[in-house]
């Protein structure tokens, strides 16, 4: 009994040293978090912005592993090397208490799915009847249309994984949240450099760390919005050529993109004069999605023009926004007390970064270099008359797009490629030779809405190619499919009135000229014009002008190189890459040209051409037996 109490005694007395010795240590390291496995190695570390620190989050947080040990291989196993990737991104970043079910809304965002690209390639192959549906970028076969994407387009999007070191830049792809949140400093880039070019690894670890934070610059968004509708260039006023970079780099009006592309100077776009980057216009439940599927990018767009130029004003206070915005808000600091935010028509998002002071001015603040930029509302020119009622605020302001008259595709089975998507080398690979790259004016169409409500909208030759398909390499297919932009090339001014009635491009028949016929002299008669005075002059119109192309007709259509439709032509809604959208009718290019016609003696700023903006059908009736369109009458 007494060797049992001695026993017992010394056992009792160990647990209580053993349980004190645990409370000292999780008291000292691990509840106050100042033993932290990962700086007793890297305690040189710094740079991190606060939010970051590991003060604040522990190095944990964000990269796993177990910050619990000394131990090399115990602390970091499991460890993430570098976080922010959607594979992991839930364990990491979407964690509770720092930033939960952004990593989900981005998994189904347009930027991840590539929906669209999918969509649209897959009808340009013959594999879709039209460019619609749901689409996964993971879910890619090895169809023609699916390994064309694999092999060629599949890299651009935010489920791509980053496996280097290194800042984002003009090749980067992917990412997860590293591609729009990542950062190096001049130190933290010179310090990896040094660690990447040394050959003592352990000596050299970088001691700057990088930062994750809000300083989202238009660099982030280059890389992959330079290609296909090319709107990281054209905003900064760049539009490809076909140039040797050989040939014009001693030319300042010419620069070379990294992958080797050689950009032209042209204008640039009007905000980004200004100093506006892109998430000063766009907002993240845009660039992070909302957690909806959506199948073509247009579609999950929240902010339009008239959001910030409009005469009247939709707005939110403070204390009326959500969490996320209100956590942006406190963090840029950009809450003014007394005055409110404007939110977005589409879906009453709000816009942070703007507010509207008392008397209804207002202003928008750069969230990079906090410049304060008035808003100004459109002129009576775009919201007081009839004529243009139906035309978006870009189909009038877009200064110029790039258009590219015809590509060929074809697949080569000997040539060394790469899978995007699976991230491998190849054989066989997918090459594009385009042709014809030329700036001009957009070309202008409709694009119809769910309401019902159709609006002219601005377009771009999408797709003018051959494909040589993959498994029938002696089988073709051609397509001529327009898809709609917003191109930002936005210009302060207008386009004239001649661009858009007296252009053929604009209308959809290519680059070229339209002639009008003029009477041979002979005396007019007064025509009786009522009831429907338009309809009547644009019959008597329509064999008076003529269009001679630019570019040679193609054998596949007999439509010219460049072309959406024939001239007084048109097509379906399989001639575009929305179901939504279409070229002009017959009767609608008809107006247009009435209106050119007059355009042939009257000055747009003309006290008939300002009426006729007002009431055409009024101004109509009361030609002159002089009038150059009565006359094509006879």
């Amino acid at each position: 009994m007494k060797i049992f109490i001695k026993y017992f005694t010394v056992i009792s007395l160990l647990y209580i040293i053993v349980h004190l010795t645990a409370e000292y240590i999780s008291s000292k390291y691990f509840i106050n978090r100042t033993f932290n496995g990962c700086l007793e190695c890297h305690d040189e570390m710094n740079g991190f912005e606060e939010a970051h620190s590991p003060e604040k989050v522990g190095c944990d947080a964000c990269h796993l592993g177990n910050p619990n040990t000394i131990n090399k291989d115990l602390a970091h196993k499991e460890m993430i090397l570098i976080p922010g990737n959607l594979s992991d991104a839930q364990k990491t970043c979407g964690v509770v208490g720092c930033h939960p079910g952004i990593p989900e809304r981005n998994n189904n965002s347009i930027m991840n799915t590539m929906s669209g690209v999918i969509s649209v390639n897959r009808f340009a192959f013959d594999e879709l009847e039209k460019p619609e549906g749901h689409f996964n970028v993971k879910e890619l076969t090895q169809s023609n249309a699916d390994n064309h994407n694999r092999n060629l387009c599949a890299s651009c999007h935010l489920g791509n994984v980053k496996t280097e070191w290194g800042p984002i830049d003009e090749l980067s792809r992917g990412g997860g949240c590293n591609a729009c949140h990542l950062n190096y400093s001049k130190e933290a880039f010179n310090g990896l450099n040094k660690y990447l070019n040394s050959l003592n690894k352990k000596e050299n670890f970088p001691k700057v760390h990088p930062q994750l934070n809000l300083n989202v610059s238009n660099n982030h968004c280059f890389g992959c919005h330079s290609r296909s509708g090319r709107i990281s260039t054209n905003y900064e006023g760049w539009f490809e050529t076909l140039s040797n970079w050989e040939e014009v780099k001693n030319n300042k009006n010419y620069r070379e993109l990294s992958d080797g592309r050689v950009f032209q100077k042209a204008e640039a776009d009007v905000h980004y004069i200004a100093g506006m980057e892109c998430i000063d216009c766009h907002l993240s439940l845009e660039i992070m999605g909302d957690g909806n599927l959506y199948q073509h990018m247009d579609e999950q767009l929240k902010v339009q023009c008239t959001d910030c130029h409009s005469k009247e004003s939709k707005t939110i206070s403070y204390e009326q926004l959500d969490l996320e915005s209100k956590k942006m808000v406190d963090l840029r600091k950009s809450n003014r007390e007394n005055e409110k935010f404007l939110i977005t028509e589409k879906s009453n998002a709000p816009l942070i970064n703007t507010y509207v002071t008392s008397s209804n001015e207002k202003y928008l603040v750069t969230k990079s270099t906090s410049k304060k930029l008035k808003l100004n509302p459109p002129k009576p020119i775009c919201t007081e008359n009839k004529a243009h009622q139906r035309l978006n605020c870009q189909s009038c302001h877009s200064k110029w797009v790039t258009h590219c008259a015809g590509c060929h595709t074809e697949f080569d089975p000997t040539l060394e490629g790469y899978d995007l998507l699976d991230n491998k080398d190849i054989t066989g690979s997918w090459v594009e030779y385009p042709s014809d790259f030329y700036v001009d004016y957009p070309v202008l169409g409709i694009r119809k809405y769910k309401s019902g409500e159709e609006i002219v909208d601005t377009f771009i030759p999408g797709m003018i190619l051959t494909i040589d398909k993959l498994k029938n390499p002696r089988k073709k297919i051609f397509k001529r499919l327009f898809a709609p932009t917003f191109s930002h090339t936005i210009i302060k001014g207008e386009r004239s009135c001649i661009s858009c009635h007296n252009n053929p491009l604009a209308l959809g028949y290519g680059k070229g000229e339209l002639t009008f016929s003029f009477s041979n002299g002979t005396k007019s008669r007064k025509t009786e014009l009522a009831p429907d005075s338009q309809k009547t002059l644009m019959n008597g119109l329509i064999n008076k002008i003529n269009f001679i192309p630019h570019f040679e007709r193609r054998k596949e259509d007999n439509l010219p190189k460049d072309a959406w439709i024939g001239f007084l032509k048109t097509r379906g809604e399989t001639s575009t890459t929305r179901t939504y959208t279409r070229p002009f009718t017959v009767e609608e290019q008809k107006r247009i040209l009435l209106v050119g016609a007059c355009l042939n003696c009257h000055d747009e700023k003309s006290y008939v051409m300002q009426e006729s903006l007002i009431d055409f059908e009024s101004v109509l009736k009361r030609l002159s037996k002089k009038c150059f369109i009565d006359k094509r009458m006879e």
